[in-house]
């Protein structure tokens, strides 16, 4: 067989938490014959590219890692970039899977060949690759969100989303616009408020903002975390647990009034200008959108230097941006905060599946998946951070229930000698109709709109209870779930 003819066991497409995981877990199985394609430099996924200066985890670090490799000495509860970026290294490293990653490789194109029983990945340079499973490990926020505003070409500053930050940009003594007031903005706005002239944000709909503990750990707890492994692992079972219990203010309106109060307490004791704390005070329903952790925006958007803007925008001008109310805001540069596409799913690669069906029309009313994984007329694909796996707390557990999920299909193809498993339509049909019925009692359905749901409101992102119930949910395989032949 020629080189270009191999057909590997499984090509994975993506390098972040999922992609990385998933190739540990096939090596520790004894499959050593799959390929990791990287679109960027290096691994680490969302972490890779948002360089932007202030870029951290708001989940904490021992429960934001892999539960099969915690032997990582982290420097605070929420780990930075950089040091996240390192962890992958670390994992890479110690498991030996650098030499199954290719970076620089984007994926144009997957389609399911029926006679032959595989998938051929196709890459931007022409290249296939061949294999008899396809996982898709791209994550929710790889497409960055730019507004359509009039005139938007004609601005002559510098201007860029935080995910495609300029590494040359300076904020020394410019008047900086800042479009978006969510987790993004939180985080790089009080790295550069400082140097800047002025910051104007730009904001639509007040965040639910909380403190986020921003010290480091002392050189004590991080000895006796390195001396004893228990106590990592009690820590980050303490960490789940907290977290498990964010799911309450979906199921309680009590829960839901005491959290809004206390957003409103924050930023009451944060903000001292009267009109910022009109602006910044929370108004939606506690649990409708994501919340900001941070200990520093808050006091960041309280200097002098900082507006806030809550006018609709209306066009750019060379100098500057427009608002509704007819005002133009003069601006040296201006970066969107403005999140990404994260209910346009597997939206950087074509996916053709049985009989030539492509997923982006199959998908066109909103995402939707068997557990999230699985999708009926795509044989052999499997995806991880799919439809509807979004919980609280940490996706990496979730990931993890996924990769657990999907070797065990793979399992019982090897065991039944199967060449292809797709779930059952009416399978996946019942799951989301369930799932979508649950979905509509939570606060993410209240009346707010946010990155959980697409265009028509349907939401396409979040999993309707707490990570625990989707861990039994993919605990055992249900074969009869499935079609193998």
């Amino acid at each position: 067989m020629e080189a270009h003819e191999r057909i590997h066991s499984v090509v994975i497409v993506g390098a972040g938490f999922g992609g990385v995981g998933m190739a540990i877990k096939l090596k520790k199985a004894g499959d050593d014959d799959y390929v990791v394609l990287e679109r960027a430099s290096g691994p680490g996924g969302v972490w890779q590219a948002n360089r932007y200066p202030g870029a951290a985890c708001d989940v904490e670090s021992h429960l934001y890692s892999y539960s099969f490799a915690t032997n990582f000495d982290w420097s605070s509860a929420h780990g930075k970039r950089d040091e996240i970026l390192s962890y992958f290294n670390h994992c890479i490293d110690h498991f030996k899977i650098a030499d199954r990653i290719r970076y620089g490789n984007a994926v144009e194109e997957a389609r399911y060949d029926e006679v032959a029983g595989i998938w051929i990945v196709r890459l931007e340079s022409g290249e296939s690759i061949r294999a008899r499973a396809l996982v898709s490990a791209c994550g929710l926020f790889n497409s960055p969100i730019v507004p359509t505003l009039e005139n938007a070409s004609c601005f002559a500053g510098p201007h860029f989303h935080s995910a495609e930050w300029d590494e040359s940009f300076d904020p020394t003594h410019l008047t900086i616009g800042v479009i978006g007031a969510g987790c993004s903005a939180a985080q790089f706005v009080p790295e550069i408020v400082e140097r800047a002239k002025k910051v104007i944000l730009f904001q639509r709909t007040p965040a639910f903002v909380g403190p986020r503990p921003e010290k480091l750990f002392s050189p004590l707890r991080r000895r006796l975390f390195r001396m004893f492994p228990f106590l990592r692992r009690l820590d980050r079972l303490r960490i789940y647990w907290r977290y498990e219990g964010n799911f309450d203010v979906h199921r309680s309106s009590a829960v839901r009034a005491a959290r809004l109060s206390v957003a409103q307490g924050f930023v009451a004791r944060e903000i001292r200008d009267p009109d910022k704390r009109s602006k910044l005070m929370p108004a939606t329903q506690a649990g409708c959108k994501r919340n900001v952790r941070s200990g520093k925006y808050l006091k960041a958007l309280d200097r002098d230097n900082v507006e806030i803007v809550t006018a609709s925008l209306r066009r750019f001008h060379t100098d500057g941006l427009e608002t509704v109310d007819g005002k133009t805001h003069r601006l040296d540069a201006l970066i969107y905060g403005t999140g990404f596409a994260a209910s346009d799913y597997l939206s950087t690669f074509r996916v053709i599946g049985s009989a030539g069906q492509d997923l982006r029309k199959v998908w066109r009313d909103g995402a939707e998946a068997y557990l999230g994984v699985t999708v009926a007329g795509f044989p052999n694909l499997f995806m991880i951070y799919g439809p509807n796996t979004n919980a609280p707390g940490s996706i990496v557990f979730m990931i993890e229930c996924q990769i657990g999920y999907i070797l065990k299909c793979l399992h019982l193809m090897q065991q039944r000698g199967a060449r292809r498993l797709e779930v059952r339509p009416e399978v996946q049909n019942t799951y989301n109709s369930e799932l979508q019925t649950r979905l509509a009692r939570t606060a993410w359905a209240s009346g707010c709109t946010s990155y959980f749901m697409n265009a028509a409101g349907r939401i396409v992102t979040q999993f309707p209870d707490v990570s625990r119930l989707y861990w039994k949910l993919t605990r055992r395989l249900r074969k009869n779930d499935f079609l193998l032949k």
